[in-house]
């Protein structure tokens, strides 16, 4: 009997210690978590630029029983970024690009156990300017961009050189002046630049023109815009006239005069006295600040007769191997004269062209309102300088027209051929060598028969 109490006593006892074990210390009793890691609130990228942040936070594996303390460190790389915890949230702002860090976190259950959750890679990212060089003509822009910039931040644009371009807030390049500026995008601690070359807008006009009598003066006007540090009044000009027999300069001005915000210079070019159709290129060379020259070049044609133009196709090639050419009769004044009594003559590089069809050129020969017009096939390929199409009327062979017409995409040529001109007169007279040998063949023959 006695032995039956106390069995019972110590079985009361046993589940009153069971039961303060349960109240009294839960957490050691159901310490249900098993883990913790880290992720980014909603599903931020762990890649962020320099004064960029991302939010992260942790999630355990299991349920907490307990209260639970976090510790959060970084392990390596910790100068590339800053971290600020709350509890189980931390904040993480890059400092320094192009660098790593990790992150870590530790999540302690008060009576339960410690976990450390896999380390996490925060990529720090360098800023970016979309262009490192431009080259703008005077008056023309063009927008610069940032990239890997975080959007709290805004981003200040600066030209060292507003006289040769400006810069506005969004990034926007204007081109003011010819010379070379630094464009500086800085958002925050970093900066990113960008070389401006502006250049000049320099014009010659006309650059083609016409003087239909002797004697007769034309102009050429030399102009300068956004002249900048490279072209200003000091500037000097030098003038060059490739044939006298055409005419010649009689005011070259070698410094520019003002107007308005540009530079100019006019210079008078006096026909020639004789009547004789010449041409001459005028060209006006610059010679800017330092080392900086441009030339800019003025066709002026002499036409106090009536003379002849060519034109048709300069470019010949297996997909396009037909050209087509026309020769037109103008009187001085540029107008086509009405003739339809010439004969014109054409004449080529037999090698590198023949007649396309006979039937096609049979009134090759022909001028009909002054215009004359054949057709021609390529043969083979020409160097880079291209063979010529030659043109004359009449008897006038010394006031040949050309064109010049560039062969590719077939095969090599084999030899370079002779002007058709030339091959007329050979195979000519070798037909009549023939005819003539036949002639004395027959009548030496006839009289050994007699």
């Amino acid at each position: 009997m006695k032995k039956n109490m106390i069995l019972k006593v110590a079985a009361v006892l046993t589940m009153l210690a069971l039961a303060l074990v349960i109240t009294v210390v839960p957490g050691m009793a159901h310490a249900l978590i098993s883990g913790v890691t880290i992720t980014t609130t909603g599903g931020a990228s762990y890649s962020i630029p320099v004064g960029g942040t991302v939010n992260l936070t942790t999630a355990l594996t299991g349920t907490a029983d307990g209260a639970v303390s976090y510790s959060w460190a970084v392990p390596t790389g910790g100068s590339n970024v800053t971290l600020v915890p709350t509890d189980g949230t931390a904040v993480v702002t890059g400092v320094t690009p192009g660098t790593t860090a990790t992150v870590q976190v530790t999540a302690t259950e008060v009576g339960g156990g410690t976990y450390v959750s896999p380390a996490i890679t925060i990529t720090v990212t360098a800023m970016t300017i979309s262009d490192t060089a431009i080259t703008l003509d005077g008056g023309s822009s063009k927008t610069l961009t940032v990239g890997n910039v975080p959007s709290t931040i805004t981003t200040t644009w600066l030209s060292s050189r507003e006289a040769v371009a400006t810069v506005n807030s969004s990034g926007l390049v204007t081109a003011v002046g010819a010379g070379t500026a630094t464009i500086t995008a800085t958002n925050g601690t970093q900066s990113k630049t960008c070389t401006v070359t502006v250049n000049p807008i320099i014009t010659i006009t006309p650059t083609s023109q016409n003087i239909t009598a002797a004697n007769t003066a034309g102009s050429i006007q030399l102009t300068v815009q956004y002249g900048g540090d490279l072209i200003g009044t000091a500037s000097t000009i030098s003038w060059g006239n490739s044939n006298s027999t055409a005419g010649s300069l009689t005011v070259a001005p070698t410094t520019f005069s003002t107007s308005g915000t540009s530079l100019v210079a006019t210079a008078t070019f006096l026909s020639n006295s004789t009547g004789v159709n010449a041409s001459s290129t005028v060209t006006a060379t610059i010679a800017g600040s330092g080392s900086y020259t441009n030339s800019k070049t003025s066709v002026v044609n002499v036409r106090t007769a009536r003379y002849l133009t060519i034109e048709g196709d300069t470019t010949l090639n297996k997909s396009d191997r037909y050209g087509d050419y026309t020769v037109t009769l103008h009187e001085a004044n540029g107008t086509v004269v009405n003739d339809d009594t010439s004969t014109v003559h054409w004449s080529w590089s037999s090698s590198y062209l023949s007649v396309s069809s006979a039937a096609l050129n049979d009134s090759r020969a022909v001028m009909t309102d002054g215009v004359g017009k054949i057709q021609l096939y390529a043969r083979y390929n020409t160097s880079s300088s291209g063979t010529r199409v030659y043109a004359w009327i009449n008897s006038d062979s010394g006031n040949k027209v050309y064109a010049t017409v560039v062969i590719s995409g077939l095969s090599s040529l084999p030899q370079t051929g002779q002007d058709m001109t030339l091959i007329y007169i050979f195979s000519g007279t070798a037909a009549a060598l023939v005819a003539v040998a036949g002639v004395w063949y027959g009548i030496r023959k006839k009289r050994t028969v007699a």
